[in-house]
């Protein structure tokens, strides 16, 4: 099979060797500076006395380390109320407190298996052996091995069964996240979000002028201290009707006890601009036009009459894409005493887009406190702050397929320096030609300012006999102001005489109530319980204002109140949301061998009437651990559990669901009310039941851990807007718009596998993996409907459709199947040919169906078989967007100080539909002043032989012949002809990262330890599409919605691009 490699390692781009000798000279500065300051010292070794060589030791609350040697010894840099980490593979990890000691000798004892940890839930935490059911966790060393501006970023290719796309490679754009398949048609198929316990679901699209911006881009990665995915029923059930998408629990950074850590990071990226497509220069968009007109007649230009006498011209990608910068400060400090510990940090971020027009920046601030008020008593507090700001101009201008359809023989400036334009007295076709993109992208406004807190107390308090009282009260308070301003302008004929100004304001707020009683008892040496009961509130509102105005007198200050007041418009709208909760928790093992894990949640939602308000999710699990019966003697094998899990999670859609809304309606007595949207008061809870099966083995002392689960996921009640036809009055002037309804069933089967392997472990040089590998199969099992189907036509890209139907995944493409071109007029009678508007066939001559036209299958007719005709019955599923497979591949070595790491991520078996060829292989575009790829150029060119029968000259193409009229609609049909597989590998990140050694940093009395690194993002992608990137994701253009979004086209998708970084960590 044939791969193109899109690669930045191609001769003549030298950021790379520029930040690696920034990297050096930074090690020279290391080695240079000198002070005094006391290490540390000691040795590590096992129960029986020997050395273990490799152990990592770190000083508690900080990111300083060290690694012991080969004769088990260490040394590293600590304060006298410090405290270190030891810990290792295989063995349990110890803290240890200094106390002012200079030598410390650890011995390390073994343990099977690392399922002691604690694993964070949201509501508690609770022991990893505990938590029966499948989930990824992902800690502070993971996610500082990528480059992760937002969060979601540091979960792909982490965490099996979760697909993690960019829907835009635009800086602060948006991310989807899927986890295990597709569990809803219509609505949001997000997970929902646990930060610090506040709940976050995040919405599919803005459904406005900001679309691509990322609703998660506040939160600071590097106050992340873990990420725990709740992919299995279980631990999903325990947000019921909220966690049918899937969980993501992140718990931030908080202080520890000892001595006062001040940490300061600081990162340099350098962005490169992506590999150009392929579109035709100058001289050949000259000679192009010279053979369209020699075909087709009009006016050529009297340059373009010799091509070979033009240069380039305009480079449009080059004057569009530049090398851009990204930096990032990050601050933090943190310690306490055994009463109070502190956590404070502050983060500075700056992101330059790649295309003109894009751009992102965050301001971010996080405080945490923890006070134990007295021996029962523990309070915690937190508030974290960000301030974003989101250049959106690129995907809302659509900038990026602009300028690939823009002609080189237009200058982006002219003489004058204004911005340059068509020409219609030069040539009639430039009255088609787009405005000028670099111009627009210069001149427009479109920004999304977002300002966000997020804010928690928590209260604890120890009742005795292992009952424990809490109550936490949660918030996310947001307001976010955009704001899109359309400038006058004159580019060449084309103009826009009058100025536009729209400004929005939308804040939010959101709180939850929670009670939680928990109860723990170790009965005996056998019997563990745990048993917790939830109480919970929470209520949403939000409120939007709108305004427009235009003609201003002077557009030097652009305000609303300063353009004409007949053009002004308002608009505004608000809903709010309401859920109290009842959650139970039974956790129960006997010998750490058999596990039971039950929850049970009860759920009223303000989003349905009074027969269906409340809704029930129950789930159980149980395990057996095999390897820890008295009966297992198998010796190479260290761990072995066997694990089933069922539970049911929902989906209560949108607020406002169940209600007729109201809108403002002109009338002649003056303004009154219009329904807006049929109610459905009967409409009703979205169910998934999900079955989990699951294996986790480890081999060889746990230097071979294997984690295996299938998994069946059956939704029912899907929750959808009606299909009625246009004639009961859903569409046009004074419609009434569909009800939201319940209308089937979608099944999801798939399976997940982690593989980790410690595969070389010496006293100098270890090496890691870290293997995940999903696979995941959707199909609508029924639709109460009575088509069958529910479709989404995107009218701005020539009504391409996307259909969802019983027995296929959902939103497959829909189109014509495409079987080549026809190459005589034998086989033009001999196939089934397009009809007019009476089913009368077109004719076949050199301005109707020809030798060069695409030839269509016929797929079906009106009785559902083929009928000999080309027509809409013929048109079938072309093309699916869902990714079967994914995978993450991430090898560790380490030598000494030095560290590597190398991730791989992955998708396969999907397809995507590329919009942008549609668009630029047409050679008939010449005549409307287009520029194409250039592969347009090997159009079918048609020629009468000896007998006077036509053939193609350049037998083999696949670009169809130029014909202006186009009957046979070669590219005014969506075909398969544009269907590319989508599959990549790409190299996602290699970092490699060097430590001081404790000796070295002892020397230094201004610091504790020192980080650097360097690392490359998205360094090479292995792929067969023919785009800028394969990973489309949804489209989050202009004109998209949240219920007509388009998923796995290419329509001028900005690209992900190389990103290059030297980060430097500092310990005070």
């Amino acid at each position: 099979m044939k791969y193109t490699i899109r690669t930045s390692l191609s001769t003549g781009r030298r950021p790379f060797s520029l930040i690696l000798v920034l990297f050096v000279a930074s090690l020279c500065f290391g080695v240079n500076v000198a002070a005094q300051q006391t290490a540390v010292t000691g040795t590590v070794t096992d129960e029986g006395g020997i050395p273990l060589p490799g152990v990592t030791i770190r000083v508690e609350g900080t990111t300083s380390g060290t690694t012991t040697d080969v004769d088990g010894n260490y040394a590293i840099t600590t304060t006298p109320d410090g405290a270190l980490t030891f810990s290792f593979l295989g063995y349990q990890r110890r803290t240890i407190e200094v106390n002012g000691r200079s030598q410390i000798d650890v011995t390390m004892n073994e343990e099977i298996s690392q399922l002691d940890e604690v694993v964070v839930t949201g509501y508690a935490t609770i022991k990893r052996s505990d938590l029966v059911t499948a989930h990824t966790s992902l800690d502070t060393e993971d996610l500082e091995r990528t480059v992760n501006p937002t969060l979601e970023q540091a979960l792909q290719g982490r965490a099996a069964g979760v697909q993690v796309t960019q829907n835009t490679g635009q800086p602060g754009g948006g991310i989807s996240v899927n986890i295990r398949g597709i569990s809803t048609i219509n609505g949001n198929t997000q997970p929902l979000y646990v930060v610090d316990g506040v709940q976050i679901q995040v919405d599919q699209i803005e459904g406005s002028a900001q679309n691509a911006a990322n609703p998660l881009s506040g939160i600071n990665p590097s106050d992340i201290a873990s990420m725990e995915v709740l992919t299995g029923p279980v631990a999903a059930s325990l947000y019921g009707s909220r966690a049918t998408n899937g969980v993501v629990v992140i718990t931030t950074k908080s202080g520890q006890a000892g001595r006062t850590n001040i940490n300061y990071n600081f990162a340099y990226s350098q962005q490169e601009r992506p590999d150009y497509l392929d579109v035709m220069n100058l001289s050949e968009y000259a000679a192009m036009a010279k053979e369209y007109t020699a075909i087709e007649g009009g006016t050529l230009p009297g340059e373009f009459e010799d091509p070979s006498l033009l240069g380039a011209g305009t480079n449009w990608q080059e004057e569009l894409f530049n090398n851009a910068s990204m930096f990032k400060h990050n601050l933090s400090v943190s310690g306490g005493n055994d009463k109070t510990t502190f956590y404070i940090s502050g983060e500075v971020f700056d992101q330059e887009g790649v295309a003109v027009g894009s751009g992102f920046q965050r301001y971010s601030g996080l405080v945490k406190l923890d006070n134990q008020l007295t021996d029962r008593l523990k309070l915690s507090s937190k508030v974290n702050l960000s301030q974003t700001e989101t250049r959106l101009i690129t995907g809302q201008e659509n900038i990026v397929s602009t300028a690939l359809q823009m002609t080189p023989n237009i200058p982006v400036r002219d003489f004058d320096g204004s911005f340059g334009g068509g020409d219609t007295e030069i040539s009639p076709a430039q009255q088609f030609l787009p405005p000028n993109p670099i111009g627009l992208a210069q001149i427009t406004t479109n920004t999304l300012m977002k300002r966000q807190a997020l804010l928690g107390v928590n209260a604890s308090y120890d009742l005795g006999h292992g009952l424990t009282l809490s109550a936490a009260v949660n918030a996310d308070i947001s307001n976010s102001e955009g704001r899109y301003f359309q400038p006058q302008y004159k580019f060449g004929f084309q103009e826009r005489t009058t100025a536009t100004l729209s400004e929005r304001s939308q804040s939010s707020t959101y709180w939850n109530f929670q009670q939680i009683l928990s109860y723990y008892k170790q009965i005996g040496t056998r019997h563990t319980l745990n048993v917790m009961g939830v109480h919970e509130a929470q209520r949403s509102e939000w409120r939007n204002l709108a305004g427009g105005i235009s003609d201003f007198v002077s557009e030097e200050v652009i305000d609303l109140n300063l353009g004409n007041t007949e053009t002004a418009t308002a608009d505004g709208g608000r809903a709010s949301w309401a859920q109290e909760s009842w959650l139970g928790r039974l956790n129960y093992n006997f010998a750490e061998r058999y596990y039971v894990m039950a929850t049970a949640r009860a759920d009223g939602s303000s989003n349905f009437g009074a027969n269906n308000k409340w809704g029930v999710f129950p789930s159980a699990s149980v395990a057996w651990r095999i390897s820890n019966e008295p009966f297992f003697q198998i010796g190479a094998i260290s761990e072995l559990r066997l694990r089933f899990e069922t539970g049911l999670t929902g989906n209560q859609g949108g607020a406002g669901f169940i209600y007729g809304t109201l809108g403002a309606w002109t009338t002649p007595w003056g303004t009154g009310f219009a329904l807006n949207r049929y109610a459905n008061p009967n409409l009703q809870w979205e169910a998934t039941q999900t079955n989990n099966f699951g294996l986790d083995l480890a081999f060889l002392e746990d230097r071979i851990q294997v984690e295996f689960d299938y998994y069946t996921r059956h939704t029912d009640e899907l929750l959808t807007e009606a299909a009625n036809p246009d004639y009961l009055g859903v569409t046009g002037s004074g419609s009434i718009a569909n009800p939201f309804v319940n209308v089937g069933s979608l099944r999801n089967e798939g399976w997940t596998v982690r593989l980790q392997t410690r595969n070389i472990n010496t006293p100098n040089f270890t090496w890691s993996t870290d293997f995940n590998f999903s696979v995941v199969d959707s199909e609508i099992l029924s639709l109460n409907t009575s088509s069958g189907f529910f479709d989404r036509t995107s009218w701005w890209m020539d009504n391409w459709t996307q259909r969802s139907a019983i027995g296929q995944a959902p939103w497959l493409f829909y189109g014509f199947e495409a079987d080549g071109l026809y190459e005589s007029l034998e086989e033009i009678n001999n196939s089934p040919l397009p009809v007019d508007n009476d089913g009368n066939p077109l004719p076949v001559s050199p301005d109707g169906i020809w030798v060069g036209d695409v030839k269509y299958r016929d797929i079906s007719g009106p009785d559902g078989e083929p009928d000999g005709v080309i027509d809409s019955y013929d048109q079938t599923f072309i093309g699916n967007p869902n990714a079967r497979q994914s995978l993450g591949l991430t090898n560790t070595f380490s030598y000494k100080s030095l560290e590597l790491s190398v991730l791989f991520t992955g998708s396969f078996n999907y397809d995507v539909y590329n919009y942008t060829a549609y668009a630029a292989t047409n050679p008939n575009s010449i005549n409307l002043s287009r520029n194409l790829l250039n592969r347009a150029y090997d159009f079918a060119r048609v020629e009468l032989d000896a007998e006077e029968q036509p053939y193609i000259v350049n037998a083999g193409t696949d670009i169809p012949r130029i014909n202006a009229t186009d009957l046979n609609g070669n590219y005014s049909r969506h075909s398969s002809r544009f269907v590319e597989d989508g599959s990549f590998l790409r190299l996602k990140n290699v970092t490699l990262a060097y430590n001081l050694p404790a000796a070295m940093v002892s020397r230094l009395g201004f610091m504790q330890s020192l980080r650097l690194a360097i690392s490359a993002q998205n360094l090479a992608t292995f792929t067969n599409y023919s785009g800028y990137d394969p990973e489309i994701g949804s489209y989050v253009g202009r004109d998209a919605t949240a219920g007509n979004q388009a998923v796995g086209v290419d329509n001028g998708r900005y690209p992900s691009v190389p990103l290059y970084t030297v980060s430097v960590g500092v310990q005070f």
